[in-house]
């Protein structure tokens, strides 16, 4: 059975910046993003229950501090460098996705799905180093 995503989003502050902002629209206007370019954005307190951001969106740097991400499906997503610290990724699906230097500093991640994923000089929740796939 395909897990359909429901999204609701709720940004504190108001403003964002998007990598690409015609894919922050179709976030908002259709509650779904797959492939999404969502580089170096600001989704700081973001409200993204169960979201549907599967099919590799591209979010290199974007910054995801103490954001709601519970039950999100992030398959294949390009994480690299993105901050997710004190973020809360309870159930989130992070298999095979790119976690090369990406921050996880006091995120929750309890029963995220990790199969696949690459780390290199990923933060952990507990603060310590991943460098599992590093060459």
């Amino acid at each position: 059975m395909k897990r359909i995503g429901i999204l609701a989003i709720a940004l504190l502050p108001m403003s964002v910046v998007a990598g690409n902002p015609e894919d922050m629209k179709t976030l908002k206007n259709t509650q779904v993003c797959e492939n999404c370019d969502f580089a170096g954005s600001d989704l700081r307190w973001a409200n993204v229950y169960a979201a549907e951001l599967g099919g590799a969106p591209n979010l290199v740097g974007a910054v995801m501090n103490g954001s709601n991400f519970v039950g999100a499906n992030f398959y294949g997503a390009n994480l690299e460098a993105a901050q997710f610290v004190g973020a809360d990724l309870t159930d989130a699906d992070l298999r095979w996705a790119s976690l090369l230097g990406a921050n996880f500093s006091d995120a929750n991640m309890t029963g995220a799905k990790l199969d696949g994923a690459i780390f290199c000089q990923t933060v952990m929740p507990d603060s310590s180093v991943n460098d599992a796939n590093c060459l």
